[in-house]
């Protein structure tokens, strides 16, 4: 009798310790409400004539101006002529052993040159690098670009002539996108069709129409959770693009994109990009300091 006693308690000992051991269920997971890095794995750096090239992000320990010019792609292979303004950081010519990220902007057909008034991307970026605050890095703004393919022709054409010309990074994660309105858009169809060319997008006030939903879905689903792009979506709050927009984050939605959203005060027009433009900036280069 006391040796059945015995075995009860082991066994009711036993089995107490087995339930205090379990593992807890997780948690339901919740919606992203903010932007969550991608775990990007380092990418291996394109070779270039005479070795490899070493990702090296100097900090110009001078105060040179940056250097802007005016240059087109040659012989395009996709249909459209692409010309092309660049913007190259301080002491770019001096740092000969250096190479730099890059930056491209698509912008709006009635923008104008963005080198014209000292409030501007490129002007701003002098700034930003001048005070420590943003890494030097190269920045160019194609021309206006309107129609099918002129995303592809981006990256197919533009990309590997820019590589050829300057001292660039040449992967990934040293090259974002970026652009405003319709240029946004350019922007977002770039980085996703082309994954493997570009780590990062923002757009200041553009999204995705109605028709490109069931294409767009297509490039997230054939390419790997790790390798879709940083996304940070920047719009104001009174913008007639809002649909655009929203169509955008229900595509990134279902397929559980991460991505960064800031709605604003503001409409679509210069005063609300200038007084964005600073932090854009800074989220795009940010994983360059």
């Amino acid at each position: 009798m006391k040796k059945n006693k015995v075995r009860f308690v082991y066994l009711f000992l036993f089995i107490i310790g087995l339930s205090t051991c379990a593992v807890p269920t997780p948690p339901a997971s919740t919606p992203i409400a903010s932007f969550q890095p991608n775990p990007y794995p380092t990418p291996a750096l394109s070779a270039t004539e005479g070795g490899t090239m070493t990702p090296t992000i100097p900090v110009p320990a001078c105060a040179e101006k940056g250097t802007i010019g005016n240059d087109h792609v040659p012989n395009p292979t996709q249909g459209f002529s692409i010309s092309f303004e660049y913007y190259l950081p301080p002491c770019y010519e001096s740092l000969t052993h250096d190479s730099f990220p890059v930056l491209y902007l698509a912008t709006l057909s009635h923008e104008g040159t963005l080198s014209a008034t000292d409030n501007t991307p490129m002007s701003l970026a002098e700034r930003l690098i001048h005070s420590g605050k943003m890494p030097p890095v190269i920045i160019i703004v194609p021309g206006q670009l309107i129609g099918y393919g002129s995303d592809a022709a981006l990256a197919k054409d533009l990309v590997p002539y820019v590589d050829g010309k300057f001292r660039t990074l040449r992967d990934r994660q040293h090259r974002g996108a970026g652009g405003i309105s319709n240029g946004a858009a350019i922007a977002v169809r770039m980085a996703f069709q082309f994954p493997e060319t570009f780590g990062s997008v923002g757009l200041l006030s553009g999204g995705l129409a109605d028709g490109e939903g069931p294409r767009f879905e297509g490039w997230l689903l054939r390419t790997p959770p790790d390798q879709w792009p940083r996304v940070l979506i920047v719009v104001g709050n009174q913008d007639g693009i809002m649909p655009l927009v929203q169509n955008l984050r229900f595509r990134l939605n279902k397929q559980h994109v991460s991505y960064g959203i800031d709605i604003a005060p503001g409409g679509h027009d210069w005063t609300f990009w200038s007084a964005q433009m600073e932090s854009y900036l800074l989220w795009l280069s940010k994983e360059w300091q």
